[in-house]
């Protein structure tokens, strides 16, 4: 027995010493290979350099001029008699077209037949004298830019001195097959004072190089990044050192560009074009979301992105123009060049597709149901005015080039603030969380149920509206982020009301207020509602006004739309003003409501606890107390009594 004891006793240490060799190897085991995965994926996950771009590229013929010309000469677009009477003999003796298939309406690209209607009425009815004095009714200009004739429009407010609205540059860029036509219908929303704002825009509307009359590069390698480079260029040589940016397709890349490259000048970009067309996880991120869409994005945006085959054959059916583009530009650029037919078949017919996908059923493309033939041959008029089809296409040579590729800079982080509008039928859907790989200011996407890729032409009011309430925002990003600007007051936020208008809170001056967040489902809603407008019965003539927020943030307990929120608050019988539905928590929360939360911070923390937090503010638009959910509304009369 003894031995056997002693036998015992000595193995211990040995089982120990094993245990812990165990211990360790297992702990390499498990503990290396995740730091070795760690490791990798910051090696290649971490995000590249902003890259260094040469700001004083020359693009223009050699030799360089040792006295450039700095000058910003005027400009007028002119469709000559020789231009007019050339385009209507090619159009007169054009060869008789290939009737098309039956019933195969835009599948095939641009119907034939239609195609015959569309020239006839370019031959016959489009009004070259009266279309010329159309596109000349804003002043233009042209000035050399890294020896390039960049050309411009640059349009000033109708400044209405009752209103005194701060007038804000932008720069609004175009893409391809686009102009800057795209943007007459929507000058006059920008540059016209709105009473809801405090602001109005100077337009400056360049045609990017090698597009209408700005000039092509003599040589490769003038991609969106270097577009850039020009462009910002330009606006220093216009006396606009800080501007806002607005952009889509290809002026979405150019634009995103210039505020990776220069966020020191960029105060903000809005583009309706919001995608991340090079950033490898954004593209596996969509490939995972075939298995599990609600991963991904919410569910009732998912038709936007899925089914997953279903989008990708579309991608690809619609992309064909795009591979011949980027790899044999010069050629298509040549037999568009000699043709007016088939210039205005190949870039009309984008129209219709781009417009809405299921217009290709139509005979006509639908084209019409959006756009007019004027309009859509303003278009094409000044790309075969200009002559500018082989230069214009050859940006996709440059924009897919290994070049352009190696810079990344749809992966480079930007911190300008960056806010997104998304039409229906855009030919890319990437949600918030894929726009925020890159723009870590992304404050807002709006999201429109109808429209396509060409939202300045078909819904200049929704992208004039939407463009007015980003720059609003991007001016109190910058407020909340330098000490000299932040807001003082709730006078000075703008908000929506329920019904989508634009309020400016400055309204509510000399009134003393009651802020809360409100949902139709929660426990508190009926005592509130009813509470609520017991106070405003009593206190509305001693100037108490009740601002109310609908927020779904807490239980799910506001889902509804804003319709359904307002027919259930006049079913309350609430007398009080109600605004749209926010976010009142997180990075996504409204500024007024985090300005709320800085000026009266909660116990513990600042966040807004439950539905039916309230704030007063006094008649001076401060905030000056705060009370939670479980205060009941009759209880503020105490605390209001300090403010009549």
């Amino acid at each position: 027995m003894k031995n056997k004891k002693d036998k015992g006793k000595k193995s211990a240490p040995k089982q120990e010493k094993s245990l812990t060799l165990r211990y360790i190897v297992f702990t390499v085991l498990t503990v290396l290979p995740v730091a070795a995965a760690y490791c990798v994926f910051h090696v290649f996950a971490a995000p590249p350099p902003v890259p260094e771009m040469d700001i004083n590229a020359w693009w223009g013929p050699y030799p360089i001029s040792q006295k450039p010309d700095v000058s910003i000469r005027p400009f007028k677009i002119e469709f000559s008699d020789v231009i007019v009477n050339d385009v209507r003999e090619r159009l007169l003796h054009r060869r008789p077209f290939t009737p098309p298939l039956e019933d195969a309406g835009f599948t095939y690209g641009f119907n034939s037949d239609f195609l015959t209607r569309v020239l006839d009425f370019w031959q016959n009815k489009y009004d070259f004298k009266q279309r010329e004095q159309f596109l000349n009714q804003y002043p233009q200009f042209k000035t050399n830019i890294q020896g390039l004739d960049i050309h411009y429009l640059h349009v000033k407010p109708k400044v209405d001195e009752d209103l005194k609205p701060v007038v804000v540059p932008l720069l609004l860029l175009h893409g391809w097959p686009g102009s800057v036509r795209e943007f007459y219908e929507m000058i006059p929303k920008l540059t016209t004072p709105r009473a809801q704002h405090n602001i109005v825009f100077e337009l400056i509307i360049p045609s990017l190089p090698g597009f209408g009359f700005s000039q092509g590069a003599a040589r490769p390698g003038l991609g969106p990044a270097e577009i850039a480079v020009v462009f910002h260029n330009l606006m220093q040589r216009i006396g606009v050192p800080k501007y806002y940016i607005q952009g889509g397709d290809a002026g979405h890349t150019i634009g995103s560009n210039m505020a990776t490259l220069f966020p020191e000048n960029v105060l903000g970009f809005h583009t309706n074009f919001p995608a991340l067309i090079f950033h490898p996880y954004a593209h596996v991120f969509n490939f995972l979301g075939k298995f599990w869409p609600s991963l991904v994005v919410e569910p009732e945006l998912q038709s936007r992105m899925y089914p997953w085959g279903e989008k990708a054959k579309h991608l690809i059916e619609e992309s064909g123009y795009m591979h011949i583009q980027a790899t044999k530009p010069d050629t298509i650029g040549t037999a568009l060049t000699d043709s007016p037919a088939g210039l205005a078949a190949y870039i009309l017919e984008k129209f219709s597709t781009w417009t809405d996908p299921a217009f290709k059923k139509a005979g006509d493309g639908n084209i019409l149901s959006k756009f007019s033939l004027t309009t859509l041959l303003d278009n094409v008029m000044i790309y075969w005015t200009s002559n500018c089809i082989t230069t214009s296409v050859r940006l996709y040579a440059e924009t897919f080039s290994k070049k352009q590729q190696s810079l990344r800079l749809d992966e480079v982080p930007t911190e300008v603030p960056t806010w997104g509008i998304k039409f229906k039928h855009e030919l890319v859907f990437h949600p918030d969380q894929f726009l925020r790989l890159k723009y870590k200011s992304y404050l807002h996407s709006t999201v429109v149920e109808a429209g396509g890729h060409f939202a300045a032409l078909e819904h200049p009011d929704i992208l004039a509206d939407d463009v007015f309430e980003a720059v609003e925002a991007f001016r109190h990003f910058h407020a909340r982020n330098n000490p000299d600007q932040k807001p003082k007051t709730i006078y000075d936020f703008t908000v929506k009301d329920i019904n989508g208008q634009t309020v400016k809170l400055d309204k509510y001056k000399g009134y003393v207020t009651i802020i809360v967040n409100v949902a139709s489902q929660c426990g508190y809603t009926d005592n509130h509602y009813r509470e609520l407008n017991q106070l405003y019965d009593k206190y509305a003539a001693k100037g108490l006004r009740i601002l109310a927020f609908p927020c779904n943030q807490f239980g799910n307990q506001e889902p509804g739309s804003l319709k359904e929120i307002l027919t259930f608050a006049k079913n309350k019988g609430a007398k009080f003003d109600l605004f749209e539905k926010v976010e009142v928590n997180g990075d996504n929360a409204h500024p007024l409501w985090k300005f709320l939360k800085e000026v009266q911070s909660g116990m513990l923390t600042d966040a807004i606890k439950w539905n039916f937090s309230k704030f007063i503010v006094d008649r001076n638009g401060v905030p000056v107390e705060r009370f939670g959910p479980s205060t009941s509304p009759l209880e503020l009369e105490t605390y209001l009594a300090k403010y009549w």
